[in-house]
Formats: structure tokens, sequence, C-alpha cells
């Protein structure tokens, strides 16, 4: 049904936002081979590094300690080193690959299972949600567990290599030695315990100010025409500006946490370097161990490149806590329960447009009373029903339930005689078409936005069924016909033509139920003309509910329920309930005409 990466339901199953290292450990284990690879190139690349301070220790005794072949032995150390460093440029192009095919392959990995769920979430959570939240983390998040996981992985192996090696050497030249290497070990522990838990809560602060923010640009951005057409951009800029603030003294407080975690490693194991340096030179003085002189160089070299290796790792402390807390954000949408549960469910493969709501009661969540209350209904497959009522009836949570938006809380909806609970949604849908007040249309051409959702259509039955949505008169006037790019939105459109083309857009999936929420309401009178003919001609033969104010658009409704505090309290075909003189004919008194 939904089109996804092949490990993104696979990414879902076992993620885990309150366990990043284990999540992280099950991410990037399905690329193991590429990170085994990425590896042993790293080994390779990397052997200069810590060869170097055994090369540096030879030359100093050769110095020190001449005989005569002193020079053969200068050039061998030489000629291994500048191999060591020459091979360092393939080998590190090639580790960099194999490192990145992994880390790019998780990343899309992420953002598939990301776009896959945002599919399957309910309605409901989205009321809940800000639109810009879920943009940060699909964008900002995704990126933030990458840099981490780079990090962690890199650093890891520089660490590891590191330490494997400066203990081989020291451990052949001077074994004694590897006791003072191990006191680094609890201390880096120690650091990370005593600080990481006040970077998770700045860097949780921070991710939530930002997601806020974000938030608020995007409202900001959309609420632009209404913004400048009342004249209070002032009051927009101060409105934002107090999250901008928010997100500044947020950041200020974690950059501060980071200065002072990153200030106390270092000057922990620069202390720790110095004596490792006074601790060889006194022990080679004092004859305790036998050192040479370029064995404490040597030594203290080594002791440096632990040293350096511990406190990049707790240096990347605070990346990696904010890495973490994205996992976390991640996790919000990833493991949310709050989604359709349609697998497993049956998958209908035609649908005939009878519905029958037997005693059917809606509570939004958090809600005292339902929107919807014990409401009975059966309609009638082709039957065309209209609903009307004050806002805050009811209606479009009534709609939200014939769509399987939302399910009933009490009672049954049933779809040709079947519990709509029972049954696939997604499948269901195909034979759904929705015309709203607002047309949704995307930047993209006349085409795509007509076909979006159908596969396989010729240009035949587009150009049907723009003619059969009286959109000719102007498509015709594109120059580049079914091709023209109708900007964000559909901004090129009038409102009249964008309903058109929303209108063509149900025709060509065919549907057989129809959804026209308030489909003309927005549009002056010529238009609403046009649009109602064409509206006439996609509801010909089709189960069709219809949410309106103006209740000239429903003269040709088989059925008319009026809807008052979530309940039906008048029913039948708009001339019994004008002549009936209840709320019906109270509205079509003050709409004078109908």
């Amino acid at each position: 049904m939904t089109a996804s990466h092949p490990h993104s339901d696979l990414t879902e199953r076992f993620y885990c936002g309150e366990k990043p290292w284990r999540t992280l450990w099950c991410l990037y284990g399905r690329h193991w081979g590429s990170l085994v690879l990425a590896a042993v190139f790293y080994v390779i690349k990397s052997a200069a590094t810590w060869v170097m301070p055994l090369v540096t220790a030879n030359v100093i005794n050769l110095i020190s300690t001449p005989h005569p072949h002193a020079l053969r032995d200068l050039a061998v150390n030489a000629l291994v080193l500048l191999v060591l460093l020459v091979e360092n440029i393939p080998f590190h192009c090639l580790y960099i690959a194999r490192l990145s095919l992994a880390a790019r392959n998780v990343e899309t990995e992420l953002r598939a299972a990301l776009v896959r769920r945002l599919q399957e979430l309910s309605i409901s959570f989205y009321k809940r949600t800000s639109v810009g939240a879920l943009q940060s983390k699909v964008l900002r998040d995704v990126e933030a567990v990458d840099q981490t996981a780079r990090l962690i992985l890199d650093g890891g192996l520089t660490a590891a290599t590191a330490v494997i090696a400066a203990a081989l050497v020291t451990l052949f030249r001077a074994p004694q030695f590897l006791l003072i290497f191990l006191v680094t070990v609890p201390i880096a522990v120690g650091l990370r315990m005593l600080l990481a838990g006040a970077l998770r809560e700045r860097n949780r602060e921070f991710r939530s100010e930002i997601e806020e923010m974000s938030s608020d640009i995007s409202g900001m951005i959309e609420m632009i025409p209404i913004t400048r057409a009342h004249a209070v951009e002032d009051t927009e800029i101060q409105r934002v500006s107090r999250k901008l603030d928010n997100v500044r003294h947020a950041g200020l407080r974690l950059d501060s946490q980071n200065a002072l975690f990153g200030s106390i490693a270092w000057a922990t194991f620069c202390s720790f370097n110095m004596g490792s340096l006074i601790l060889g030179a006194w022990l080679a003085y004092t004859k305790i161990i036998p050192l040479t002189a370029g064995d404490v160089v040597m030594l203290s070299a080594f002791f440096g490149t632990i040293s350096n290796a511990v406190l990049m790792i707790v240096n990347m402390m605070p990346t990696i806590t904010k890495g973490f807390e994205s996992v976390r954000s991640i996790g919000e949408v990833l493991e949310s329960p709050d989604f359709e549960k349609n697998l497993g469910k049956a998958v209908i493969s035609s649908v005939r447009g009878a519905f029958d709501f037997d005693s059917v009661t809606f509570v939004h969540p958090g809600a005292e009373r339902g929107s919807i209350r014990d409401l009975s209904l059966r309609v009638q497959e082709g039957e065309t029903v209209a609903v009307v009522g004050a806002s805050g009836a009811g209606k479009s949570t009534l709609m939200s339930l014939i769509l399987g938006f939302d399910r009933p809380t009490t009672g049954f909806l049933r779809l040709d005689g079947r519990d709509m609970n029972e049954i696939d949604l997604r499948s269901y849908r195909r034979f759904v078409g929705v015309v709203a007040q607002e047309s949704l249309l995307f930047h993209g051409t006349l085409r795509e936005n007509i076909v979006y959702g159908s596969r396989n259509v010729k240009e035949e039955r587009i150009l049907q069924v723009i003619r059969d949505a009286n959109a000719s008169d102007f498509v015709s006037t594109f120059p580049e016909g079914l091709d023209t790019m109708l900007g964000e939105r559909g901004a090129r459109l009038s409102g009249g033509q964008r309903q058109r083309i929303a209108i063509a857009r149900a025709l060509i999936r065919n549907p057989r139920v129809l959804i026209l929420d308030e489909a003309t309401s927005a549009l002056d009178v010529a238009s609403e003309k046009v649009v109602q003919t064409a509206l006439d001609r996609l509801m010909a033969g089709r189960t069709t509910f219809i949410v309106a104010h103006r209740l000239s658009t429903i003269r040709n409704a088989n059925r008319v329920i009026v809807l008052e505090d979530g309940r039906i309290v008048e029913s039948g075909t708009p001339a019994e309930l004008r002549d009936r003189g209840g709320r019906f004919a109270e509205m079509w008194a003050m709409q004078q005409g109908f």
C-alpha cells in the first residue's frame, strides 16, 4: 500500500528513543560490512600516528648513543615513516568512503522511516503537534544523529588504535609504565558521569526551544498575508523575537555547560600528560626503571596520544548528548502509538457507498463531552446527504469519522455492512474523493496536481476531467498546457480556479464516496455558479456528503441533517425542512432566498 525504504519498517520495529546506544548499535549494525572495512582502512591509514613516537625515540637514542650503523638505522626509520605518511592518503579516502556509505544509508533509512510513520500517524496527532517541530525532527534531528554516529565511530577508532598501539609498544619497551596509562580510563568515566546529566538536561531544553521557534517561524510565514493586511508586522516581529531570545538563553546555558565540561577535561589530562613526562624522567634518572632518553620521550608521547584520545572522547560528550537527545526526539514520532492500525486488516477492492451509523459517539482525547453523541444515521449508496449546523455542532468531526481519520469512541460505523474498524482504511480511501473549502495544491505542474494519487492516467482522461470540472476556459490559456507550474499552493490560480482543479483531481479518481466540505463557501457568486455546476456533475451516481453554510449549494440534496451539539435534531429533504418551521427553516430565512 505505502511505498517505503527497504529498511524503514525494520528501523521502526527496534527503535527505542530512551536507549540511544542500543538504537545506534542496531541502526549501524546492519551495515557492519562497510564499518569493518572502514575500521581496517583506518588502522592502516593511522599507522604513522603511533609509529611516530617510536621513530622519534629511535632517532633520539641514535643521537645520544651513536654506533657504527647509526646512519643506516636513521635512514631506515625515515623511510618507514615516509611510507606510512604516503599510504595515509589513499587509505584515508577509502576509510571515509566506507564510513560515509554506512552513515548515508542510515541517514536515508531514518528519514524514510519518519516519512513512513508520518503518513501512518492519526490526524489527532497532527492536531497537537506543530509542522515546524516535525520538520525539525526530519531535518535537524536526523542530521544530529548522523553527526553523532560519525563522531563516535571516528573517535572510537582513534581512541582504540591509540590505546592498543601505545600499550603494545610500551609492553615491549617499558612494561612497568602500563600501570600509569590505566589511570586515564577511570578518570574519563568519572568525568562523563559527573557532567553527563547536566549536559542532557541542557540539550533537552535547547531542543525544545528550537522546535518551538521552528513552529512559530512556520506560522509567521503562513500568516504573512494577514499580518501585512492588518499592519501588525511589528507585533509579529516582537512575538517571534521573544522566541528567538528564549533560544539564545537556552543556547547560552548549553554553551556554558559545554565550556565547563571541556575546560575541566583539558586541565585534568594536561596535568596527567605533564606528570607522565616528569615521572618518566625521574624513573630514568633514578635508574628505578632502565629507560633511555628516547624511551622517556616515547612514553611521554604515547601518554599524550592516549590522553588526547581520551580527551577527544570526553570533549565529544556534548555532541553525543545532543545527538542522543535527537534520538529521543525522533522516537517521539517512530514510537508514537497514535497511528492507524491497518496491518492485517481486510483490504477492500470495491465500495458501494452505503453507511450505517449505529449509536456513534466520539469524544476527543481530553474532552469532557463528545463532539458526536449517540448519532444514528443510515445512508444509501448513491445518496446525497447535506450536513448543516452552527460552528461547533460536529460537522467536521462527522466527516472525519466518514474518512476514518477518527474512530467512534462508542457505537459502530459500517461501510457496506462491514465495521470500518475491521478494514484497511487505506484501501477504502482509494474510493473516496474530497473537495474542501481551501483546495490543497502543491508546487508542481497542472498535470501533477490533477493526477496526484492516481497512476497511469492518459492525457485524454486528464483533458476530459478538466472539461467536466469546467476548467477548460482558463487551462486553455496556459502556454505550457498541462506542464504549467502552478506555484506554491497554486498561487497562480484564483480561488475558483483552484477549486475546479481540486474537482478535476477528485473526478480522475472516479470515487464512490465524495465529501464536499464547504467547497464553495469562499467563492464569489459568479465563481460559485461555475464550480457548483462542476460539483453537480461530480456528484452524479456517487454517495456524497456535503458540509455547507450556504444553503443554496444543497438544494439538490436527497436529504439534509441538522446537527446541534453533536446530535441530529432534524432530518428530511430541503423542501420538507423548510416547510417544517424548525432550525433549518430559521437558517433558510436568514439567508433569504433558498
